[in-house]
């Protein structure tokens, strides 16, 4: 199975919300009610997001955290690099002779191949796209397909 990782889908809960409250900061505690996820798991995402500089941190007590860039511009890729680091659907498709049986293996082009269609899949789907009801239609277009 092909899995996202759970902090990686909490971390796209989290960049969702901030993506609908753009208009104003929001408190770890006002995340961490709004998404269901414990306050630790929320400061520990957004050190992350912050780190990775999808989130903007602002100190005091009128402060909080909002997105970096508005919502259409930042990718469920980025969100998911920051918080597991490079997407790979095979170990081999993360960098060359990272498998012991890349040298004998046929499938590892192949594999990266489809790496790249899945890699370039999320960075055309953005938290705004994420936000609204999607359909096969839209994820198509986002790929420049025909729908």
């Amino acid at each position: 199975m092909i899995k996202i990782g759970k902090l990686a889908d909490y971390a796209l809960l989290i960049t969702d919300y901030l993506a609908l409250s753009s208009d104003s900061l929001c408190t770890t505690d006002e995340l961490s009610k709004a998404t269901h996820l414990p306050v630790a798991t929320v400061r520990k995402l957004l050190k992350k997001l912050v780190d990775a500089k999808l989130v903007n941190s602002y100190l005091g007590s009128n402060g909080g955290y909002s997105l970096s860039t508005p919502p259409p511009e930042i990718s469920i890729a980025s969100v998911i690099v920051a918080v597991e680091g490079p997407i790979a659907i095979t170990e081999c498709a993360i960098s060359a002779g990272s498998c012991s049986l890349s040298k004998e293996c046929h499938l590892k082009e192949n594999w990266g191949i489809l790496n790249k269609f899945f890699v370039d899949t999320l960075t055309n789907i953005s938290i705004a796209d994420m936000s609204q009801a999607m359909s096969e239609n839209l994820v198509k277009f986002n790929l420049g397909l025909k729908p």
